[in-house]
C-alpha cells in the first residue's frame, strides 16, 4: 500500500457548480462552466438500436427504451444532457439492462454450486451479475460527476442513496438548517 505523494483521485473532491452558486461563489473566482460547440445530437431521442433491442425482448420486465427515457427524464432537469456523451448514456443503458436481465435469470437458477473438489462456489452467472451491477454504477458514477460539477440546480443522486442503504443497512438523519 502506498504510503505518501500524489496519488490517483486522493484529497478532497470539488464542491459541485450549484452549491458553489447557493453559496453565493465564496471564493469570488470566475465559476468554471463547460461549454460545448453546439450539435445537432437530441439526446431525449432514443438510439435506433435500442428500439431494435426493445422489439427484440418483447415483454420482458424492462425493455432499454424504459432505462433511457427513465434516465433522460431524470438528468434532463439539470440542464446538463448535452455536455454528457451519448456513448456514455448508451453504456450506461445496456449495462443496466443486462444487469436486470441476468438478475431475473439469477432469480430462476441456483446461485451457488459445488465443484469437483466438493467446495461450495458462486456460479459464473452470479458473478456476471454482480460484474453488471459495479459496471452500471461505475459508469452512473461518470454520468453523476458530469452533472455535479455543471449544474446550476442542486439534485440529489439516487444511486449513492440506494448504495448507502445497501451498505450501511440504515439512513443517516437530515438536520435542519
Amino acid at each position: 500500500m502506498p504510503k505518501g505523494g500524489a496519488r490517483n483521485n486522493s484529497g478532497r473532491k470539488p464542491t459541485p457548480l450549484a452549491e458553489k452558486l447557493a453559496k453565493g461563489n465564496p471564493g469570488k473566482r470566475p465559476l468554471k462552466k463547460v461549454e460545448f460547440a453546439k450539435t445537432t445530437y437530441d439526446p431525449t431521442k432514443p438510439p435506433r438500436y435500442l428500439e431494435m433491442l426493445a422489439k427484440k425482448h418483447g415483454d420482458f420486465l424492462v425493455s432499454p427504451l424504459e432505462i433511457y427515457e427513465e434516465a433522460m427524464e431524470y438528468l434532463e432537469p439539470s440542464g446538463c444532457l448535452h455536455l454528457i456523451p451519448k456513448t456514455l448514456i448508451r453504456e450506461y443503458v445496456m449495462a443496466n439492462f443486462y444487469a436486470v436481465q441476468a438478475h431475473y435469470e439469477l432469480s430462476t437458477s441456483s446461485n451457488v454450486g459445488i465443484d469437483n473438489k466438493g467446495a461450495v462456489v458462486i456460479t459464473g452467472f452470479a458473478k456476471f451479475m454482480q460484474d453488471q451491477q459495479k459496471q452500471v454504477l461505475f459508469i452512473w458514477d461518470k454520468i453523476w460527476d458530469i452533472v455535479s460539477r455543471n449544474s446550476e440546480r442542486v439534485l440529489d443522486n439516487p444511486e449513492h442513496e440506494l448504495l448507502s442503504l445497501i451498505l450501511g443497512g440504515r439512513v443517516r438523519n437530515k438536520t435542519g438548517g
